[in-house]
């Protein structure tokens, strides 16, 4: 379901470079400067495979960020990195699980520890319980495929109680040119309605910099492709307001995504609809 675990994917999309800390302090700064509120630091990486990733959170929070989230698969999420996230900022925390037994959760998640990962988890729950903290809100990730889709409904049951929501993910391809179909949930939604118009709404919600400092208008894996312009040239105002998004925002406008070659293949059309967080009222 990742770029980084398809081979494929990994050798068009993927490097091992971190964002350095100059070039990231130049983009909070800037983005302070027009109060933007909401951030996600990590790309499509580990944030937590970063030994001071905690200070790029709390930098962002103390520079006028509002809402700052991250996904972790919890592997790294020990009790001294679960206390430091507590303190950081961090409003918003995802983990990204997909499975309710050990062998489902084995057998999708290469090389993970079904045991000691759930043991993260509750640890973390319990330091942010006795700490009272009221945030981060926290939440757990289940992508729904032909593997793990028997275990969905056992999966919310087994969160409902313990978190603050539980998303419900479609598997969509990590790259466009292989043959996934074997992935498909049987009730896949993937790509439904495209022929009836689609409108993305990803030019009016974000910028998504990647770590050359390259800035596209949406988190597709390929996005790179989709580049407009690079916020070690130009500010992130100029791009925001530039020909380029305000041309692309006029296509999805106007119903025709497809114009672009790019969006046209877009694995991610149902990005809008493919999310469903389940109500898990307390």
């Amino acid at each position: 379901m990742c770029s980084i675990g398809a081979p494929d994917a990994n050798s068009k999309y993927i490097n091992t470079d971190h964002m350095d800390w100059n070039l990231f302090e130049k983009i909070i700064l800037e983005a302070e400067k027009y109060q933007c509120p909401s951030l996600n630091p990590q790309g499509i990486n580990e944030p937590l495979l970063i030994n001071n990733f905690e200070d790029y959170v709390k930098f962002a929070s103390q520079h006028g960020f509002v809402d700052i989230m991250i996904n972790t698969n919890a592997t790294l999420l020990s009790e001294d990195r679960a206390k430091k996230l507590l303190d950081s900022g961090l409003t918003r925390i995802r983990f990204s699980l997909d499975a309710a037994t050990k062998e489902t959760y084995e057998k999708i998640r290469i090389g993970a520890n079904y045991d000691k990962v759930m043991k993260n988890i509750e640890t973390f729950l319990k330091i942010r319980e006795s700490g009272n903290y009221e945030l981060p809100v926290v939440g757990v990730n289940f992508c729904n495929m032909k593997t793990n889709e028997g275990e969905k409904d056992q999966f919310i049951e087994m969160w409902k109680d313990k978190v603050d929501f539980v998303a419900i993910q479609e598997f969509t391809p990590p790259e466009l040119d292989g043959n996934y179909t074997h992935f498909h949930p049987s009730n896949s939604r993937y790509r439904d309605d495209m022929e009836n118009g689609f409108n993305c709404q990803q030019p009016w919600q974000r910028l998504f910099i990647h770590n050359t400092g390259e800035v596209s208008p949406c988190c597709t894996f390929f996005s790179s492709e989709l580049s407009v312009g690079n916020v070690k040239n130009d500010s992130l105002y100029d791009l925001w307001n530039g020909v380029s998004m305000t041309s692309l925002r006029k296509l999805h406008k106007d119903g025709k995504y497809a114009e672009n070659e790019w969006c046209k293949k877009c694995v991610n059309a149902t990005c809008g609809k493919n999310i469903d967080l389940v109500d898990i009222k307390k």
